[in-house]
């Protein structure tokens, strides 16, 4: 049996996550977090119908962006994997969490900036 161990446990508050979710729908993004938060809100809005249209990373201690890109969703990946190219909520869950996930077995700790946007826009 597969557990995954990337969604925090316990779940955020509600008012938490609805404060993140207003701001991802912001230019401004949601507040930096970690990953499991960040997984909590890409649930969370897949909830309301919207996906991870953007998602920038960093390093906890430097606030840097790594240097290997490919952890964020800037809409650079392939054709196809691009919320442009799609704007499917669940196919860009799919991205976001094979980057989390990839980030996890490089054992890379980062926080994420994440952008919601409604499927189909």
């Amino acid at each position: 049996m597969d557990i995954d161990l990337l969604a925090p446990v316990p779940r955020p508050p509600a008012d938490m996550l609805a404060a993140w979710r207003r701001a991802a729908q912001s230019g401004d993004g949601s507040p930096w977090l970690r990953a499991g938060q960040a997984d909590a809100l890409a649930r969370y809005g897949l909830a309301f119908g919207e996906g991870v249209a953007m998602m920038e990373a960093c390093a906890p201690a430097f606030r840097e962006p790594p240097r290997d890109i490919g952890w964020e969703i800037l809409g650079a990946d392939e054709a196809g994997r691009n919320w442009a190219d799609h704007t499917d909520p669940q196919r860009a869950y799919a991205l976001f969490r094979a980057k989390l996930d990839r980030a996890r077995h490089d054992r890379v700790v980062l926080h994420y900036k994440l952008w919601l946007k409604p499927g189909g826009s």
